[in-house]
């Protein structure tokens, strides 16, 4: 394979890869927030059959470089998404990189700050890697989904912290790190300096009760993702456990959709469907 262009010449170049099946009603609020901040994307599309190409072909050069086709198997396969992205990055020429999900936004902790200012600042003090804290946000139970609904307005959100430094989702392209053996969610690797400052990943999880269903009640997955122990809180869904709670002492509320007033107090420890303590 060739090597993939750059697309412009900032002072720092960043390409994020995102691996997506059937994504559009998030790629259409995530593609230009990323454009924005001169951010390549290359797009990994696991045989999507809803209106993305059409949205691919709207944002192709801006920030779309590339889009790679992955069959889809009739299943979830992580390992095959995590091989297909490493395959890109070998042929980038980007300074850094970015492993990203379509239902997130990756942000600097601090307010009139981006996503690019917090992977320039890190460059610049020698680190190679960015750690990101996971703040997953709920629509209010009931709540419709609206095809073009801008879910980056949803306010109740709970701190995920099951450990610390589990989001290392940005690094330096061209330094020996992988992120295979954690299934995509911390580097290994013995030259790893990890910027001491943690930044914000905004995970917008379900847009509905609805999507809750559609996106989770029936998902499988491939039997090396289930050898390797990965998904293990992702096996055991039911209609009654993807419930959104009305409440829960890990529920908080954003004053305002850009606030960063988060609460990381007691961080929950599990996701939403694995707590016993929530009233529905």
């Amino acid at each position: 394979m060739n090597p993939l262009p750059l697309r412009s010449q900032p002072t720092l170049s960043i390409c994020a890869l995102l691996a997506v099946r059937n994504e559009a009603h998030y790629l259409r609020h995530l593609l230009p927030r990323l454009a924005g901040e001169s951010i390549d994307v290359v797009l990994i599309d696991n045989g999507s059959n809803d209106d993305s190409a059409a949205l691919y072909a709207r944002h192709m050069g801006n920030p779309i470089l590339q889009v790679v086709n992955l069959p889809y198997r009739g299943h979830f396969s992580l390992s095959e998404q995590l091989g297909i992205k490493q395959q890109v990055q070998d042929r980038l020429p980007h300074d850094w990189i970015l492993h990203h999900d379509a239902d997130e936004i990756l942000e600097h902790r601090e307010s009139g700050k981006s996503l690019r200012d917090a992977i320039e600042e890190a460059d610049a003090a020698g680190a190679n890697a960015l750690n990101f804290e996971e703040f997953v946000f709920l629509p209010e139970p009931g709540a419709p989904t609206p095809p073009l609904a801008d879910y980056s307005r949803h306010l109740r959100y709970y701190f995920f912290a099951p450990q610390s430094n589990r989001l290392n989702r940005a690094w330096k392209r061209r330094t020996p790190l992988s992120n295979h053996q954690s299934g995509g969610h911390c580097l290994a690797g013995d030259q790893l300096r990890l910027f001491p400052q943690n930044h914000i990943l905004r995970h917008f999880i379900v847009l509905s009760q609805a999507h809750a269903l559609e996106k989770y009640l029936h998902r499988t997955f491939d039997p090396r993702d289930l050898g390797y122990q990965w998904h293990g809180n992702r096996l055991s869904f039911t209609s009654d456990n993807l419930r959104i709670p009305r409440a829960s002492p890990y529920l908080h509320t954003l004053p305002a959709p850009d606030s960063k007033a988060f609460v990381r107090t007691a961080p929950a420890s599990k996701h939403f469907w694995e707590w016993t303590d929530s009233s529905c």
